[in-house]
Parts: structure tokens; sequence; C-alpha cells
């Protein structure tokens, strides 16, 4: 760690763009050092959160504090913040080693102290072979790589993601991901990271913020996010889920044939009718059975896991299992599904359109 990690915070952050609020009275700090990641979908305002943070916008109303320093109205190069965009924005004129000196050039740091601090930077990200290649000459991971570098060399307190692996192949984004939580965590550098990615924010993140519409819907580590979603939408959009119907007993409800306590913040804002219990696939267990309620339509492999998709009362449910286990099972097999906890989250039955396409995916 080069310096003390800065803490960060946004207090009460509103902005509009046309009339339409983006951000609504927005709380959030980052504590010294964390990796936090924000997650929600398109125009939920995240990256509008990032930009505020960053000196790209102006906040409408509302406080940005960087290791206790007021810095609403400070320029973006005083705020100590290094950037890394979905587009690697490298100068196509420069080296590496020379896009990734360039913020030190400008700041007046010596000619052999930027060398130095660049060359260290790009043996760190396994690019100090490619020092004097210019972009065009490099992969989208090593172009990423680049600017990360880049960002990293002025060290800065605060380091700000905005979707810096959607562009890359599947792969290099698993492999680039680990590389950036590796330098974070070394550097102990206070970051925030953007993403649509639910898989990239929960692996990375020491903590994992939902948006929608201009407010978080929650904050918390990536197990409780996951496993103790406190929305319907939050369950849905953190992984997949599936719709079971459910009947209600007082704060239990029954799903499958099991009674299952109603973990929602408040149960009595549910209707008296029609529910859905949200479970995960992997929440869910098979067994087979001559005659079970089920038949197994389809077997997906996706390497450790199988999925299986299982036809039962009109509903068609993915049940995920280790591969190992779904060797046992067949198409067409008929088959028990049932909970394998006895907690869920339930949901007002959708109408229409909507609720027919609920189908495993």
């Amino acid at each position: 760690m080069t310096r003390e990690a800065a803490e960060v915070s946004l207090t009460g952050i509103s902005k509009s763009f046309g009339g339409r609020v983006v951000l609504d009275r927005l709380d959030l700090t980052l504590d010294g050092g964390e990796l936090l990641a924000l997650l929600g979908p398109s125009g939920c305002g995240k990256t509008t959160i990032l930009r505020v943070l960053a000196g790209l916008e102006s906040p409408d109303a509302g406080t940005v504090r960087i290791a206790g320093r007021d810095v609403t109205h400070t320029s973006v190069r005083n705020r100590g913040i290094g950037i890394v965009f979905q587009a690697y924005s490298l100068f196509p004129h420069m080296t590496a080693l020379e896009n990734v000196a360039y913020g030190l050039r400008i700041r007046g740091t010596s000619a052999g102290k930027r060398t130095a601090r660049a060359t260290e930077l790009l043996e760190t990200v396994g690019l100090g072979e490619h020092r004097d290649k210019y972009p065009s000459q490099l992969s989208g991971g090593q172009q990423q790589r680049v600017a990360l570098s880049r960002a990293l060399a002025i060290e800065p307190r605060v380091l700000l993601l905005d979707e810096p692996l959607s562009a890359l192949d599947a792969q290099v984004r698993v492999h680039l991901r680990d590389e950036i939580r590796r330098i974070q965590t070394q550097a102990g550098t206070t970051t925030l990271l953007v993403t649509h990615d639910q898989e990239e924010a929960l692996t990375v993140a020491d903590r994992v913020g939902v948006m929608l519409n201009g407010r978080i819907e929650q904050l918390g580590t990536p197990e409780d996010v996951y496993q103790r979603p406190r929305t319907a939408f939050i369950s849905e959009f953190v992984g997949a889920v599936n719709r079971i119907p459910a009947d209600r007993f007082g704060a239990q409800v029954l799903v499958l044939g099991r009674r299952m306590a109603i973990s929602n913040a408040a149960p009595e804002a549910l209707p008296a009718t029609e529910l859905e219990a949200l479970v995960r696939p992997e929440d869910l267990e098979l067994k087979g059975a001559g005659d079970g309620p089920g038949v197994i339509r389809s077997l997906v492999l996706r390497g450790a896991v199988t999925s299986a998709n299982v036809s039962l009362g009109g509903s068609m449910l993915r049940v995920d299992l280790p591969s190992h286990e779904a060797a046992n099972f067949t198409i067409a097999q008929r088959v028990d599904v049932s909970p394998r906890h006895n907690t869920a989250l339930v949901d007002g039955v959708r109408n229409g359109a909507e609720a027919k396409e609920e189908v495993a995916a």
C-alpha cells in the first residue's frame, strides 16, 4: 500500500437530465481500500454515480468527499482519481510505455522516474515485453491492461472502473478481472466498479450495491446480496431464479409440498392470494421417482454444474446440480422436485405474457 487508503462518501446526491431523475438523494460510502461494485440495469444511475465521483458531472444536490475532503466542486485532475473506461482510450501514437507514463509526465515527474514506474506497472500486468508496442499492435485484453496501468501510475487514492471488461472475450475477461482484484488488493486502492455483469460483481467485490431507478436497493457482501436478496427485483437480477406457485399459511407458504418461512422484510405487504416463491436453481433438489410429478425435458451441461429443466404443473423449473450427480438422470425421466431450505422470498404472481415467459433459462 503506497499511501493511507481513502474513504469515499457521497451524501444526498441528486442528478437529473432533461427533467428525468437519474440519482435520487443517494447516499454511498466506500471504506478505505475496499472494492465496491455497483450493479444494475441500463439507466439505473450507476455510471452517473461514477461520473459524479470523478468530477465529470456536477450533482444538482449533495456532497462528495474523498478522505474527508469536500471535492464536490473540485476538478477531475485535483481529485487524485484514476479512471478506466470500457473504451480503452489509449493514445494511438504512443507506445504502451508512453501511455502508462503520460499521467506522470503532465504532473512533472522526471523522465527517469516515470519510465521506471511505467515499466514496473507493465511488468506487474504481464506486459513488460510489449512496452514498445503501439495500441494497434496489442489485443483488446492487452490494451485494457495498459489502460489499467496508466490509471494506477499516478498512485490514485481512488480507482474508478466503468464497465472495464465488457468488450473482452469471456476467457480474457475472467483472467483480467482476477488481475484487477490482485493489483487493487496489493495497492490498497479504494475502488468503485460499475458493471452490468453479476458474476463479475460477485466475484471481485468486497461489497455489492444493486441499483434501480436512481437508488441503491441493497448494499452488502456478495453472499448477502445473492443468498438474502431483499426484493424480487434483486433476486431475479442477481442470478437465476424459479418462480414457483405458493400457498400462504400465515407467515409461511407451501412450496412444492414443503412449508417455508417468508423471508421478505414486510410479508404483510404481500397480496393475500396468488403468490410465487422465488427459488434459485441450486436451492432445489431432484430425486428420481417412477410416479413423480415432474418430467426432465433437457439436461444442459454448464461445466461442473448441469441444469435439469423440469416441467412440473404447467411450469418449467431449472434445477442446478453437480454434473457427476446429473449423470444419474435422463431426459423424459419422472422426478420429484423439492426445496433444499426452509425460507423463501415471496412475490405476487405476474400477469399476462410476462408470467407465461417465465421459463428456465
